[in-house]
């Protein structure tokens, strides 16, 4: 890719949550949880703008507390439930290009539910879908622990029937001896801008994964999750590995 490049940063972070209501200005270690991907966002050494794309006015004030920008209201009509990741992207997107009058490059969704992600996770992100010749996004990734080959369904009568082919994965439990799984951490997904409006998606064929260590991997989804979460921070703070 032909360097400099535009590319923008955007937290998208609506007011609604089943869950745990306003769950991304929740405090975490005495802060709203959406101000520690801000922060990182900020480090970036690639990211022109960190833009933050909410319904709700109290996420807004935050995230301007924290020198996050959020110059664009979301409609309504993209602000529920069902509004995918995409479509909210490609509107700040549209109103960027608008507003400025040049193209974006490269989008990085970061979400507000990663609080241990840091500014070098984003820059080695961005950095990995640079220098791929045909690479049309990257995102952050853990290593899995939970082996499909060891899951089950609950059947009827509390019969367990074997998750892959109706029949137990070989006789092996030691994990070594199975191939590396990767799921997505939820926390980076850095898109070029054809990939998000020709293909209408961010994985594709062409995707690099960065992996990321388990202890930087915590989605915040429900209240148990805030619970670990306060007990890592403390110990991440007392180390000097994050500041508050």
């Amino acid at each position: 890719m032909k360097m400099p490049l535009n590319i923008i940063g955007i937290i998208p972070a609506r007011g609604g949550s089943v869950r745990v209501p306003l769950k991304n200005i929740k405090l975490l270690a005495g802060k709203p949880l959406i101000s520690y991907i801000i922060s990182a966002a900020l480090q970036s050494k690639y990211l022109r703008r960190v833009i933050v794309s909410t319904d709700h006015p109290e996420i807004k004030k935050i995230s301007l507390q924290y020198g996050a920008e959020v110059p664009y209201e979301r409609p309504k009509r993209i602000s529920g439930s069902n509004a995918t990741s995409i479509v909210v992207i490609q509107h700040v997107i549209r109103s960027i290009e608008k507003e400025e009058g040049k193209r974006v490059d490269i989008v990085v969704t970061l979400q507000p539910t990663s609080p241990f992600c840091r500014g070098a996770d984003i820059d080695a992100c961005i950095s990995l879908l640079m220098k791929g010749k045909a690479l049309s996004s990257t995102f952050s990734a853990v290593e899995i622990r939970e082996r499909p080959e060891w899951m089950f369904r609950l059947k009827k009568g509390n019969y367990a029937e074997p998750y892959l082919f109706g029949t137990i994965q070989g006789k092996r439990t030691v994990r070594k001896f199975y191939e590396r799984l990767f799921i997505p951490n939820g926390g980076i997904y850095a898109t070029t801008r054809d990939t998000l409006f020709k293909e209408n998606a961010i994985i594709t064929k062409q995707t690099a994964l960065y992996v990321m260590p388990k202890e930087r991997s915590i989605d915040i989804d429900e209240e148990i999750d805030f619970s670990f979460a306060e007990l890592l921070m403390g110990r991440a703070i007392l180390r000097n590995e994050i500041k508050v």
